[in-house]
């Protein structure tokens, strides 16, 4: 079952940028020439899917208009700003790039770590999110290093 929107007037905001977009793509599809064997021509598959963009975004902005009339006020206690976690979450990000640029930890390790602090940060120090993120991590660092290094050949901070 679809959940209704909590902001109808993002939605129609974005539907009508959306179609805003695609006009000017419609709009820029009658430069394109006509085709010498193409039957369907070239200008066929950024037209249909403009087209469809713009069915897309009116449904959402339709849904968006009928969910707009029937908004109650969003209580107060519904969230609760949290500056410390935000700070944190971005130094945490920020060192764990830091620490494979400057060599101090390769990818597997920084990866373990970085997974493990950032979602023990989240969960606010909860023990069985702590164990579960330990795990993660585990999987994630090495599961990623064979990933990346031995099916899509990249070469990762070691």
């Amino acid at each position: 079952m679809p959940t209704r929107s909590q902001k109808p007037t993002l939605d129609l905001s974005i539907s009508g940028v959306l179609i805003a977009l695609s006009v000017f793509v419609l709009w820029g599809v009658k430069e394109i020439p006509p085709p010498f064997f193409d039957p369907i021509g070239s200008a066929a598959f950024p037209k249909y899917t403009a087209y469809i963009i713009i069915a897309l975004a009116l449904g959402i902005a339709l849904r968006a208009s009928f969910a707009l009339r029937n908004t109650v006020a969003p209580s107060k206690e519904s969230f609760r700003e949290e500056p410390l976690l935000a700070v944190s979450v971005v130094a945490l990000s920020a060192l764990y790039t830091l620490s494979m640029q400057l060599e101090l930890l390769s990818f597997r390790w920084a990866t373990i770590v970085f997974i493990f602090l950032l979602s023990t940060a989240l969960s606010k120090f909860e023990k069985r999110v702590m164990i579960i993120s330990a795990v993660i991590g585990f999987v994630f660092g090495f599961g990623g290093q064979y990933l990346f290094t031995e099916v899509f050949y990249i070469d990762l901070p070691q």
